[in-house]
């Protein structure tokens, strides 16, 4: 059996990590990001000596993927670590540990220490870790304390612009649902829903036990279900049996001090192919929100009075004093806020307002109101026409609401929210500048994030499949031919390792650049895995491919690559261009030796 160990583990960081402990034992990591590249890559070397594998991985999860596996004839002496955050998935994990072959079970705080005895154990056939769960009491009740706290759960209809962000979540991600949901002591509530009917839609929620929602709370983490009606945990869950939830994923929110109100997720009845991509897209879309619920509910803190002691009341605190306490909170908030004192004095401002502003900290807080405002109009088209809207809130309102467009420091919508609250000596005001793009450019940003890859520039793997299908088919109308070269970046792992994420990120970049420029438009380029390079070719034959593919090995430097060339036949289906172009690349690197070959 070749001696190496498949990290399968969509966290960079975590995968690192976890190949360094590999290295420890004599091992060579290699990482695969989800279950359908960790089942490549077996294809490719054979079983490996050690897994250790999450249970949440996308496109394949880890329990199909130990299934498969365990069919496999070169499996037989594998040792495998689970690692995961989800309790009931590790509990159901040490249950089927013999079917599935599991040496160890391990959670994802686990220390390093515990990790590295982990591996030991199971590279040595013994049992580490278990089914025990990690949930605190004491943190669930902060938790549900915090929901009450922010007032989110009302019995009125869903808010409108959160009904328009999950609507547009549905639409970029290509589901039929999209929740927004809270994860309550007995039960998960929908904030804001779209695609479901009948009594889901009419009660808004469902019983806490059916919830996939309480999953991802409870471990803290994002988590895909890529086929619910196979998976050992959720098959048997109401809402699957009835063909609600065929797959699920789904990313926490997270207040900024910490606390998990409960998760944005997507839906839908056919198992979900997102990939890792799509997983880190939907966490930061989901940390936006959270955000965003957090600052909306800023200004509506219920007012209780001094507690008393022995019948007697607290000492009154000053304005200066109280004011004081508003200003150590409002600097630890992570969003736009500013204390303006009464008599309109700002008082208090926080970092992400003078980033938002392009202004000093310490010069936020001596501005006079007047002059903040004029600065902040300044930023927009139309200075004149903002400033006349810019006011503080009328002390008997519940608040003022503007919606500005800034051009400077960069082009952003924000939504300019004054609220005021009693102080000794007068009313003081919570002005927060949140940026609504969350909202109004949801749906241009999220595809954004899809489509292209934020360290190389170039298309994601969504966006090429999309853009190779079109153009083989404008090739085929047109009599032209069409050819794509796929680029695997080995030793790439190695690289960070030895030298760290930023020389191989700097690699990764240049190269993208280099086979972004030997793809004049209509080709493309593609950051198709981590460290696969897809350039597509329209109208290129088997020997103009051939020359791109020569041309791209013409640069020096590291990492080294093996690459293939490869036309497309006849009618043939796009996936079986690409099928063949995968088992081309395969064969050029049976033992991941830095050479090149070219396919057929």
């Amino acid at each position: 059996m070749p001696r190496y160990a498949l990290i399968a583990e969509p966290d960079p960081h975590r995968a690192t990590a976890l190949v360094a402990l590999a290295t420890q034992e004599g091992l060579e990591g290699v990482v695969a990001r989800d279950g359908a590249e960790a089942q490549e890559w077996v294809r490719q070397r054979g079983a490996p000596t050690l897994l250790v594998t999450d249970l949440a991985l996308p496109r394949v999860d880890g329990f199909a993927l130990l299934a498969w596996l365990r069919g496999r004839s070169d499996a037989g002496g594998m040792a495998v670590v689970v690692v995961t955050a989800f309790d009931e998935l590790r509990v159901r994990a040490w249950q089927l540990k013999d079917a599935l072959g599991i040496h160890a079970l391990l959670s994802r705080r686990a220390d390093p220490d515990a990790m590295r005895d982990g591996v030991r154990r199971a590279l040595a056939g013994q049992l580490a870790g278990g089914g025990l769960t990690e949930s605190s009491a004491e943190e669930e009740q902060q938790r549900l304390a915090r929901i009450d706290e922010l007032r989110l759960v009302d019995p009125g209809p869903p808010d409108a612009r959160l009904q328009e962000l999950v609507s547009e979540v549905a639409q970029a991600f290509g589901v039929p649902v999209a929740l927004l949901t809270l994860v309550l002591g007995d039960r998960q509530w929908f904030k804001a829903h779209v695609g479901l009917t009948g009594s889901l839609a009419r009660e808004r929620g469902t019983p806490r036990d059916w919830a996939f929602c309480h999953h991802v709370v409870q471990g803290r983490e994002a988590m895909v279900v890529p086929d619910a009606t196979r998976h050992p945990v959720f098959r048997d869950n109401p809402l699957v049996r009835d063909g609600v939830v065929g797959s699920y994923a789904g990313a926490p929110l997270i207040t900024a001090s910490g606390d998990v109100l409960g998760s944005l997720c997507v839906i839908d009845t056919r198992p979900l192919m997102l990939g890792p991509e799509d997983l880190a897209a939907l966490r930061e879309l989901a940390a936006r929100v959270a955000q965003s619920l957090e600052s909306t509910t800023a200004g509506h803190r219920p007012r209780t009075p001094p507690p008393r002691v022995g019948g007697q009341s607290e000492p009154v605190l000053s304005e200066a004093s109280a004011l004081a306490l508003v200003r150590e909170a409002v600097r630890a908030l992570d969003v736009p806020v500013l204390v303006v004192a009464p008599g309109r004095k700002p008082y208090a401002a926080n970092a992400a307002l003078a980033e938002l502003l392009g202004l000093p900290e310490e010069r936020l807080s001596g501005m006079s109101f007047d002059s903040l405002c004029q600065h902040v109009a300044n930023l927009g088209a139309d200075p004149g026409g903002t400033l006349r809207q810019l006011d503080l809130a009328a002390e008997s309102s519940r608040g003022l609401h503007l919606t500005l467009t800034l051009e400077r420091p960069r082009p952003r919508v924000v939504r300019w929210v004054a609220r005021p609250f009693v102080v000794p000596g007068g009313v003081a005001q919570l002005l927060s500048l949140m940026d609504l793009r969350i909202g109004s450019d949801l749906k241009g940003e999220r595809e954004g994030l899809l489509r292209q890859d934020a360290l190389t520039g170039l298309d994601t793997r969504r966006a090429g499949e999309e853009r190779l299908s079109k153009e083989i088919g404008r090739c085929r109308r047109e009599g032209l031919p069409f050819s794509l070269v796929l680029v695997d970046l080995v030793e790439l792992g190695a690289l960070n390792r030895t030298r760290g994420f930023d020389a191989g990120d700097g690699a990764l970049r240049e190269l993208a650049r280099h086979a972004d420029g030997l793809c004049p438009p209509p080709g493309f380029a593609v950051r198709w895995t981590g460290d696969t390079l897809l350039l597509a070719l329209p109208g290129a034959d088997t020997v103009g491919a051939e020359a791109v593919r020569q041309q791209f090995h013409d640069v020096p430097g590291v990492p080294q690559r093996v690459s293939v060339a490869v036309t497309v036949q006849g009618e043939e289906d796009p996936h079986g261009t690409l099928s063949r172009a995968h088992a081309a690349l395969a064969r050029a690197k049976p033992d991941r030796a830095p050479t090149s070959g070219r396919g057929d």
